[in-house]
């Protein structure tokens, strides 16, 4: 019998498969057409890496400092078997090709191909690296990883690196179609976490806004923690779309993704959060459920404006192309052209600049 989950993103699917194909057509530009998208946003060592992988089921490039320096983009199908594939834009000769996971270190190749992006220094680079990523337990999502906010330079890193970060981070939340997935640790006070502030430029009502509170198992104050859940208290940060509280694995810890799951919900069946709160709003299966619902309704809402937008654009470029001159199919013709050209020349530029030599003189 299907689930609801199923019989929703079924119904969802036709239109994301519309939009994957309008965005490979479109790139790398996009021709300012804006797409549906999870932008996710934080500080460095917010947790960020593990909360992508736990959502993927990709194992990502994980350390200290700034691990990612270019938008990664995780196009996330559910399928009946597992396959994971580079999308290149059309200069590569091979559009979608495939990864072999038993042989190919997925970390390892992302920081390679960044590295062919970004140089070797430490600064961030506009240029995308996009992976589809298609298996029986993700929910059709498209995720944008990037950059950790860098407040301060360090290790190498440029003196603008706090700017280069931020600017290309509000390129991504500005799009009115971007869901903004705010993530930060339990054990950081929410006042001075950048990524809302930034958020709430773009989003000032938070209806497109998603908090996450990661490394739950370090809150200094689980009360606060579970309040910040509720958020029914005043002195609490409020998002229309709320807040979620997960624990994911460490970049220390040699466990598989199937292990840390089991072991986060085991956490929270003894944490006060999931009998207070409620199990919607604690764990990383609560949070692929919630940004499922969240973005399958934008892809709804954005699909008709997202098709006129495209039509407009077409029908632009279809004026711009007939202003053009007709298409000359012999060499005939082409002669025809070119000595009506040199007449033109000649009357219109070459006769008046030398009539005006000789009034001159």
């Amino acid at each position: 019998m299907a689930t609801f989950a199923n019989t929703y993103d079924e119904k969802i699917r036709p239109l994301m498969d519309k939009i994957d194909q309008a965005r490979t057509l479109l790139a790398p530009g996009n021709y300012g057409i804006t797409f549906p998208n999870v932008v996710v946003v934080g500080d460095q060592s917010s947790g960020k890496s593990s909360l992508l992988e736990s959502l993927s089921l990709v194992e990502l490039p994980k350390g200290n400092g700034i691990v990612t320096r270019c938008p990664l983009v995780l196009r996330l199908r559910k399928s009946d078997e597992r396959r994971v594939y580079r999308l290149h834009d059309d200069s590569h000769e091979n559009k979608k090709e495939i990864l072999n996971e038993a042989d190919l270190n997925i970390p390892r190749y992302i920081e390679e191909e960044t590295k062919k992006l970004a140089g070797d220094n430490k600064n961030v680079v506009r240029n995308i690296i996009e992976l589809q990523v298609e298996d029986p337990d993700v929910r059709d999502l498209t995720l944008v990883d990037l950059p950790g906010i860098a407040h301060n330079p360090i290790a190498g890193q440029p003196e603008d690196i706090y700017e280069q970060t931020i600017n290309l981070i509000r390129e991504f939340i500005t799009q009115e179609g971007s869901v903004i997935l705010c993530v930060f640790p339990a054990n950081v006070d929410i006042a001075t976490v950048q990524s809302f502030k930034l958020a709430r430029e773009f989003d000032p009502t938070g209806k497109r806004t998603i908090g996450v509170i990661t490394k739950s198992d370090l809150a200094t104050d689980q009360d606060m923690l579970v309040q910040q859940l509720l958020m029914d208290r005043h002195d609490v940060l409020h998002l229309k779309l709320g807040f979620v509280a997960v624990r994911n694995r460490t970049t220390k810890e040699n466990i598989s993704l199937q292990e840390a799951h089991v072991r986060e919900k085991e956490f929270f069946a003894e944490h006060p959060a999931s009998t207070a709160a409620g199990w919607d709003c604690v764990g990383i299966k609560s949070l692929i459920d919630r940004l499922a619902t969240v973005y399958s309704d934008r892809v709804k809402e954005m699909f008709p404006k997202l098709r006129q937008d495209i039509q407009a654009r077409l029908k632009d470029i279809k004026q711009q192309l007939s202003n053009l001159p007709p298409h000359l199919q012999t060499p005939t013709e082409r002669v025809v052209v070119y000595n009506e050209t040199v007449d033109l020349y000649v009357e219109k530029i070459l006769k008046s600049h030398l009539m005006t030599s000789n009034d001159a003189r």
